[in-house]
């Protein structure tokens, strides 16, 4: 079952208290990173196969792509705090804080156990996220994102540290490739794009480009294509005069009202609203294109 994650902040991380039901219900999926630490109680957390026993203090990873539930222990019901967030997020920083979340399934230990030094370090981390997120105080995000880079850029040297050297270099390999990819894209957004024409640009397959949306952002390439247009419009209903029409189409898309169904959709506010709602806080609202 796939779950479709909405975000409550400026930025694109949630952090949310949750208990686990002591039964066992379906594993599920989301494009949605995931870092969850068990901060009271016991029980189990399962991914697909794999079984893993949950105390006080355990981390555990959670990627894009493995089917995955927690319950909790009947007698000492478990209590987690949980950051989900999305990955073009690291992906925007350097593409190699994704390495640890798209190791496969067969190699990946999920959890990092509470008596290890990094679980010591990780949770002041995650307890940092979901103060900021809560309080949201002045430079929240800012402070949220640096946050969470840090525990990435932690998990990203524990991993690196801990898996086969040939796999590892397999890895980053497939992430230099989608370094090229997504470059191209941000070029090039603004224009028509279809997945056939980046795959002859850098003379790789059309399946094999497929292949390394999922593995490296758990999305396809129209999902990413997309990402990149509403961002694009939004940095221009803020910081420019542009007319939403004039957005529309410098942003990339063909018809006004597909950007108007798909921003709306996106940020829960029609274009006209956000530029109201945020070009008043824009520090350069003129700025020239």
């Amino acid at each position: 079952m796939r779950l479709h994650i909405e975000y409550e902040h400026e930025i694109p991380i949630n952090a949310f208290i949750w208990i686990p039901d002591s039964e066992k219900t379906p594993l599920h999926y989301h494009a949605s990173l995931e870092i969850g630490c068990c901060i009271s109680g016991e029980g189990e957390f399962y991914f697909g196969s794999k079984k893993y026993s949950v105390g006080q203090g355990d981390i555990f990873i959670v990627n894009h792509t493995e089917m995955h539930i927690a319950c909790s222990a009947e007698h000492n019901p478990s209590t987690y705090l949980f950051l989900n967030f999305d990955p073009s997020l690291l992906l925007a920083e350097d593409e190699r804080l994704l390495l640890p979340f798209s190791i496969p399934a067969e190699r990946f230990q999920n959890l990092i156990p509470a008596a290890s030094d990094l679980a010591k370090v990780l949770l002041p981390l995650m307890e940092g996220i979901w103060s900021e997120l809560g309080n949201k105080q002045e430079g929240y995000p800012m402070i949220a994102k640096g946050l969470l880079l840090q525990i990435c850029a932690y998990l990203l040297r524990y991993y690196s540290a801990s898996i086969d050297p040939a796999a590892w270099r397999q890895l980053t390999d497939s992430f230099s490739k989608f370094r090229l990819i997504s470059a191209y894209m941000e070029e090039n957004f603004h224009e028509p794009l279809e997945l056939k024409q980046i795959a002859q640009v850098l003379q790789l397959s059309p399946s094999r480009v497929s292949r390394l949306f999922q593995e490296v952002l758990g999305r396809g390439f129209k999902d990413y294509l997309l990402l990149l247009r509403l961002a694009e419009a939004r940095r221009l209903l803020v910081r420019t005069n542009m007319s939403v029409t004039e957005v529309c189409f410098a942003s990339g898309f063909q018809s006004v009202s597909t950007f108007y169904r798909l921003f709306a959709g996106a940020e829960g506010i029609s274009p006209t609203g956000y530029r109201n709602k945020y070009a008043g806080i824009a520090i350069f609202e003129n700025e020239p294109l």
